[in-house]
Protein backbone atom coordinates (compact mmCIF):
# COMPACT_ATOMS: atom_id res chain seq x y z
CA UNK A 1 0.00 0.00 0.00
CA UNK A 2 2.76 2.46 0.81
CA UNK A 3 4.42 2.14 -2.86
CA UNK A 4 1.19 2.11 -4.22
CA UNK A 5 0.30 5.14 -2.71
CA UNK A 6 3.69 6.76 -3.20
CA UNK A 7 2.61 6.50 -6.53
CA UNK A 8 -1.03 8.18 -6.74
CA UNK A 9 -4.02 8.40 -4.76
CA UNK A 10 -6.00 5.78 -6.94
CA UNK A 11 -5.66 1.74 -7.37
CA UNK A 12 -7.28 -0.91 -9.12
CA UNK A 13 -7.40 -4.73 -8.16
CA UNK A 14 -6.05 -5.21 -11.26
CA UNK A 15 -2.90 -2.73 -11.11
CA UNK A 16 -2.15 -4.82 -7.38
CA UNK A 17 -2.69 -8.23 -9.38
CA UNK A 18 -0.32 -6.60 -12.21
CA UNK A 19 2.56 -5.64 -9.42
CA UNK A 20 2.53 -9.20 -7.73
CA UNK A 21 2.57 -11.05 -11.10
CA UNK A 22 5.53 -9.03 -12.75
CA UNK A 23 7.47 -9.85 -8.90
CA UNK A 24 6.89 -13.50 -9.51
CA UNK A 25 4.66 -13.24 -6.11
CA UNK A 26 1.67 -15.97 -5.97
CA UNK A 27 -0.53 -14.90 -4.06
CA UNK A 28 -4.87 -16.02 -4.07
CA UNK A 29 -7.51 -13.59 -5.78
CA UNK A 30 -9.34 -14.44 -2.68
CA UNK A 31 -6.19 -13.54 -0.41
CA UNK A 32 -5.93 -10.13 -2.37
CA UNK A 33 -9.59 -9.22 -1.78
CA UNK A 34 -9.21 -10.07 1.93
CA UNK A 35 -6.10 -7.60 2.19
CA UNK A 36 -8.44 -4.84 0.29
CA UNK A 37 -11.39 -5.45 2.81
CA UNK A 38 -9.68 -5.46 6.16
CA UNK A 39 -7.41 -2.32 4.25
CA UNK A 40 -11.12 -0.71 3.77
CA UNK A 41 -12.72 -1.77 6.87
CA UNK A 42 -9.80 0.44 8.69
CA UNK A 43 -9.74 3.29 7.02
CA UNK A 44 -6.76 2.88 5.32
CA UNK A 45 -8.10 2.55 1.81
CA UNK A 46 -12.15 3.88 0.88
CA UNK A 47 -14.18 2.99 -2.04
CA UNK A 48 -13.89 4.51 -5.64
CA UNK A 49 -16.00 2.22 -7.85
CA UNK A 50 -16.28 -0.97 -8.69
CA UNK A 51 -12.68 -2.66 -8.69
CA UNK A 52 -11.31 0.72 -7.42
CA UNK A 53 -9.63 2.18 -4.43
CA UNK A 54 -8.63 5.48 -3.51
CA UNK A 55 -6.36 7.09 -0.46
CA UNK A 56 -8.67 9.63 -0.34
CA UNK A 57 -10.72 9.86 2.06
CA UNK A 58 -13.17 13.06 1.75
CA UNK A 59 -15.56 12.60 -1.39
CA UNK A 60 -14.96 15.28 -4.06
CA UNK A 61 -17.29 18.44 -3.07
CA UNK A 62 -18.60 19.84 -6.43
CA UNK A 63 -19.22 23.42 -6.33
CA UNK A 64 -22.47 24.39 -7.38
CA UNK A 65 -23.46 27.80 -6.51
CA UNK A 66 -22.63 29.11 -10.36
CA UNK A 67 -25.02 26.78 -12.23
CA UNK A 68 -27.97 27.06 -9.04
CA UNK A 69 -29.94 30.14 -10.12
CA UNK A 70 -29.63 29.10 -13.87
CA UNK A 71 -31.46 25.34 -13.24
CA UNK A 72 -34.03 27.45 -11.14
CA UNK A 73 -34.46 29.35 -14.50
CA UNK A 74 -34.69 26.45 -16.83
CA UNK A 75 -37.55 24.74 -13.82
CA UNK A 76 -39.18 28.05 -14.02
CA UNK A 77 -40.16 27.57 -17.69
CA UNK A 78 -39.89 23.90 -18.28
CA UNK A 79 -41.45 22.25 -15.27
CA UNK A 80 -40.92 18.82 -16.52
CA UNK A 81 -38.16 19.36 -18.58
CA UNK A 82 -35.15 16.34 -18.03
CA UNK A 83 -32.03 17.98 -18.27
CA UNK A 84 -28.45 18.13 -16.14
CA UNK A 85 -25.87 21.38 -16.40
CA UNK A 86 -22.17 21.84 -15.38
CA UNK A 87 -20.52 25.57 -15.44
CA UNK A 88 -16.72 25.98 -16.37
CA UNK A 89 -16.47 28.25 -13.43
CA UNK A 90 -17.07 25.01 -11.58
CA UNK A 91 -13.66 24.11 -12.47
CA UNK A 92 -12.02 27.80 -12.39
CA UNK A 93 -9.80 27.29 -8.98
CA UNK A 94 -8.14 24.04 -10.48
CA UNK A 95 -6.47 26.26 -13.09
CA UNK A 96 -3.25 27.45 -13.30
CA UNK A 97 -4.94 30.56 -14.76
CA UNK A 98 -8.46 31.88 -14.09
CA UNK A 99 -11.12 31.78 -16.56
CA UNK A 100 -12.60 35.59 -17.22
CA UNK A 101 -15.50 34.53 -18.92
CA UNK A 102 -17.28 31.18 -18.36
CA UNK A 103 -19.44 28.89 -20.50
CA UNK A 104 -22.82 26.62 -19.03
CA UNK A 105 -23.50 23.65 -21.42
CA UNK A 106 -26.89 22.26 -20.57
CA UNK A 107 -27.95 18.67 -21.83
CA UNK A 108 -31.22 17.31 -22.43
CA UNK A 109 -33.53 15.45 -25.16
CA UNK A 110 -32.92 16.35 -28.66
CA UNK A 111 -36.49 16.77 -29.19
CA UNK A 112 -36.32 20.02 -26.88
CA UNK A 113 -33.04 21.65 -27.58
CA UNK A 114 -34.66 24.11 -29.83
CA UNK A 115 -37.41 24.83 -27.45
CA UNK A 116 -35.25 24.97 -24.56
CA UNK A 117 -32.54 27.40 -26.44
CA UNK A 118 -35.21 29.95 -27.93
CA UNK A 119 -36.39 30.46 -24.07
CA UNK A 120 -32.76 30.80 -23.16
CA UNK A 121 -31.87 33.72 -25.49
CA UNK A 122 -35.30 35.22 -24.87
CA UNK A 123 -33.80 35.22 -21.21
CA UNK A 124 -30.98 37.22 -22.33
CA UNK A 125 -28.20 34.34 -22.77
CA UNK A 126 -26.05 34.10 -25.62
CA UNK A 127 -26.74 30.34 -26.90
CA UNK A 128 -25.43 27.92 -29.19
CA UNK A 129 -27.73 25.38 -30.12
CA UNK A 130 -25.17 22.47 -29.99
CA UNK A 131 -22.69 23.93 -32.68
CA UNK A 132 -20.77 21.75 -35.11
CA UNK A 133 -17.35 22.36 -36.02
CA UNK A 134 -18.03 24.63 -38.70
CA UNK A 135 -20.84 26.71 -36.83
CA UNK A 136 -17.68 27.43 -34.03
CA UNK A 137 -15.61 28.40 -36.63
CA UNK A 138 -17.41 31.30 -37.90
CA UNK A 139 -19.99 32.36 -34.75
CA UNK A 140 -19.17 30.92 -31.60
CA UNK A 141 -17.76 34.19 -29.19
CA UNK A 142 -17.56 33.65 -25.02
CA UNK A 143 -19.02 36.52 -23.48
CA UNK A 144 -20.85 36.94 -20.18
CA UNK A 145 -24.02 34.66 -20.57
CA UNK A 146 -23.19 32.11 -22.81
CA UNK A 147 -25.11 29.08 -22.73
CA UNK A 148 -23.88 25.70 -25.31
CA UNK A 149 -27.07 23.03 -25.71
CA UNK A 150 -25.87 19.88 -26.58
CA UNK A 151 -28.14 16.24 -26.70
CA UNK A 152 -28.21 14.14 -23.49
CA UNK A 153 -26.19 11.26 -23.50
CA UNK A 154 -27.80 7.52 -22.65
CA UNK A 155 -26.54 5.91 -19.33
CA UNK A 156 -24.71 8.71 -18.32
CA UNK A 157 -23.49 9.57 -14.30
CA UNK A 158 -26.21 10.59 -12.71
CA UNK A 159 -27.24 13.90 -12.02
CA UNK A 160 -28.46 15.70 -8.17
CA UNK A 161 -30.79 18.56 -8.87
CA UNK A 162 -29.86 18.77 -12.37
CA UNK A 163 -26.23 19.47 -11.97
CA UNK A 164 -23.74 16.94 -13.49
CA UNK A 165 -21.52 15.56 -11.35
CA UNK A 166 -17.62 15.81 -11.13
CA UNK A 167 -17.51 12.25 -13.50
CA UNK A 168 -19.24 13.72 -15.65
CA UNK A 169 -17.98 16.79 -15.61
CA UNK A 170 -14.63 15.80 -16.64
CA UNK A 171 -15.53 14.07 -19.71
CA UNK A 172 -17.41 16.44 -21.39
CA UNK A 173 -14.68 18.80 -20.60
CA UNK A 174 -12.30 17.22 -22.55
CA UNK A 175 -14.82 16.80 -25.34
CA UNK A 176 -15.98 20.70 -25.22
CA UNK A 177 -12.71 21.79 -24.67
CA UNK A 178 -11.21 20.08 -28.27
CA UNK A 179 -14.17 21.46 -30.04
CA UNK A 180 -14.14 25.10 -28.02
CA UNK A 181 -10.18 25.63 -27.17
CA UNK A 182 -11.74 26.77 -23.66
CA UNK A 183 -8.23 26.25 -22.62
CA UNK A 184 -4.78 24.93 -23.94
CA UNK A 185 -4.41 21.36 -23.70
CA UNK A 186 -2.14 21.40 -20.64
CA UNK A 187 -4.07 23.89 -18.44
CA UNK A 188 -6.93 21.43 -19.24
CA UNK A 189 -4.52 18.56 -17.90
CA UNK A 190 -3.82 20.49 -14.79
CA UNK A 191 -7.31 20.84 -14.46
CA UNK A 192 -8.43 17.00 -14.78
CA UNK A 193 -5.37 15.97 -12.27
CA UNK A 194 -6.23 18.61 -9.59
CA UNK A 195 -9.62 17.75 -9.52
CA UNK A 196 -9.19 13.93 -9.54
CA UNK A 197 -6.78 14.22 -6.75
CA UNK A 198 -8.49 16.97 -4.70
CA UNK A 199 -11.11 14.71 -3.14
CA UNK A 200 -12.04 11.16 -4.25
CA UNK A 201 -14.18 10.60 -7.33
CA UNK A 202 -16.01 7.28 -8.46
CA UNK A 203 -13.55 5.95 -11.02
CA UNK A 204 -15.51 3.08 -12.42
CA UNK A 205 -18.57 5.85 -13.64
CA UNK A 206 -15.81 7.98 -15.20
CA UNK A 207 -14.12 5.21 -16.93
CA UNK A 208 -17.86 3.80 -18.40
CA UNK A 209 -19.12 7.38 -19.07
CA UNK A 210 -15.56 8.28 -21.17
CA UNK A 211 -16.41 4.76 -23.54
CA UNK A 212 -20.05 6.14 -24.03
CA UNK A 213 -18.84 9.12 -25.38
CA UNK A 214 -15.27 7.83 -27.10
CA UNK A 215 -13.13 9.72 -25.18
CA UNK A 216 -9.87 7.80 -25.11
CA UNK A 217 -10.23 5.33 -21.94
CA UNK A 218 -5.89 4.87 -21.46
CA UNK A 219 -5.64 8.51 -21.19
CA UNK A 220 -7.71 9.03 -18.41
CA UNK A 221 -6.56 5.88 -16.53
CA UNK A 222 -2.79 8.24 -17.16
CA UNK A 223 -4.46 10.92 -15.48
CA UNK A 224 -5.68 9.03 -12.72
CA UNK A 225 -3.11 6.28 -12.03
CA UNK A 226 -0.05 8.02 -12.91
CA UNK A 227 1.62 5.22 -14.42
CA UNK A 228 1.62 3.07 -11.61
CA UNK A 229 1.41 -0.85 -13.07
CA UNK A 230 5.00 0.88 -14.80
CA UNK A 231 6.34 2.76 -11.94
CA UNK A 232 6.13 0.50 -9.04
CA UNK A 233 9.03 -0.74 -7.69
CA UNK A 234 10.36 -3.52 -5.48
Amino acid sequence: MDKIKSKSNYFSIESVRDFLNSKKRTVSNPTINRYLYDFKKEGIIFDAGKSWYSFLENPFSLYSVPVKPFVQIIKKGFPLLPFTCWSTQQLNSFTHHLLAKFIIFVYTDSDFMRNLSTFLKDKGYNVFENPIKSEIQKQFTMTENTIVVRPAITKQPTSQNNISPIEKILIDFIIENEKLSIMDLSESEYVIKSVINSGRINISEISSYAKRRNVDLATIINYIQNNINVELVD
